[in-house]
């Protein structure tokens, strides 16, 4: 019964990741990005590439003025299943933004930007019959997000090559709900809602190799969160929870006048920060060690971008990285969402005005079924759907 009861604290604490994704982090973070399926390191599309590659800065597309905006607003829709029965949440509403400027004081080569992007996060809600915990049955309930808050700037160093830098404030925020096993059946711990910080940053560059053809890099690192503590009846709980290191490749090529086409691979290090983690209680005999096993990722962004008007552009991707999580793990991660590997994306760029456009996107996670191969054979399946709408305005 020890056992189970890891396991399943250990899936409400990472079972969060509900989101169009790549293990549990995003695979985009604006319309424009996750209808190209995320592949946007070599050519940047938005002032989100602040966050994917900081060195687009430079090439960015911007006003007269040089100041672009963008926001977006997101409508997901996860489906989730755990042994035959579903998740009670099934929908969550989004919000992101950023602005980039270039200034006289800086000088045209460099390219400023702000802003705030969440790059993991979600929640489930599995009611008790969905998973057996000894002789009782359990409900698994968590939410999280984690939100990356900062500024970038990108230097243009000539014509063909650029390099570029973010530093960003972490906000890490939890709630989960833990079983006490010293009585039977197990007692309910429920941990609120608590936030941690912490930082990151990330380098990239792209060299233009031509007129058509862009190279672009770039290195995330690791998220640096304080501990998240939880003030119980018993005492003080604490748990070191972070985001991986992720390396980005990326080639771009404008095939014709008119089409754009990029192909990137993407590494997540999961092995760093989601193979075990301790949570400590207010005594050793309460403190839990959790075995999540989750493996690296690496991930395979194709995108498209047809300009079919001068006010009209039309977006299309595909996206895949097998799972971090293997059957053989399920019974440790029950009732975990990350297990979605084929993405598939469209979406439409519209200019309204002379300084404005709209873009509107879908992207639809295919339906992934696993069933634990050591333990009780649990069975789960994930598959989501991502609508954004993003505005932009270029001054």
């Amino acid at each position: 019964m020890k056992q189970k009861a890891a396991a399943i604290c250990a899936s409400a604490l990472i079972s969060s990741g509900a989101m169009a994704n790549n293990g549990d982090q995003m695979v985009g973070y604006s319309a424009i990005a996750n209808a190209m399926g995320g592949a946007v390191v070599a050519m940047p599309q938005d002032v989100t590439t602040a966050l994917s590659n900081p060195a687009g800065l430079s090439y960015l597309n911007m006003g007269e003025s040089h100041t672009r905006f963008d926001m977006n607003l997101s409508l997901l829709n996860p489906k989730r299943s755990m042994n035959g029965v579903d998740s009670d949440s099934n929908a969550y509403i989004m919000a992101t933004g950023g602005f980039a400027f270039q200034s006289e004081l800086f000088g045209r080569d460099y390219t400023v930007s702000v802003g705030a992007y969440p790059i993991s996060g979600g929640g489930v809600d599995f009611p008790a019959e969905a998973f057996k915990l000894g002789p009782a049955n359990a409900a698994v309930v968590a939410s999280r997000v984690s939100v990356r808050i900062g500024p970038a700037i990108a230097y243009r160093v000539n014509d063909r090559l650029s390099v570029g830098a973010n530093l960003s404030l972490v906000v890490n925020q939890m709630s989960i709900k833990n079983f006490d096993t010293s009585t039977l059946p197990p007692k309910s711990m429920n941990f609120p809602n608590d936030v941690a910080y912490g930082g990151s940053f990330v380098l990239g560059t792209i060299y233009r190799i031509n007129d058509r053809t862009n190279f672009g890099a770039a290195y995330t690192s690791r998220s640096y969160n304080e501990d998240l503590e939880w003030n119980m009846d018993d005492g003080k709980w604490r748990l070191s929870f972070q985001d991986p290191q992720t390396v980005s490749v990326g080639i771009s090529h404008q095939l014709t006048e008119k089409l754009l086409l990029e192909a990137d691979l993407k590494w997540l290090n999961f092995s760093d920060v989601r193979t075990t983690a301790t949570l400590v209680g207010p005594t050793a005999a309460k403190t839990k060690n959790l075995a999540y096993n989750w493996t690296d990722q690496n991930v395979l962004a194709l995108g498209a971008k047809y300009r079919f008007s001068d006010n009209i552009s039309l977006l299309a991707g595909y996206n895949y990285g097998k799972s971090p999580i293997g059957e053989k793990d399920i019974n440790n991660n029950a009732g975990v969402t990350a297990i979605v590997e084929h993405h598939l994306s469209a979406g439409i760029t519209a200019k309204v005005s002379k300084n404005s456009a709209l873009t509107f996107s879908l992207s639809h996670g295919l339906k992934n079924e696993m069933t634990a191969s050591v333990g009780a054979p649990t069975r789960v399946s994930f598959e989501t759907n991502l609508v954004t709408m993003q505005f932009t305005y270029r001054h």
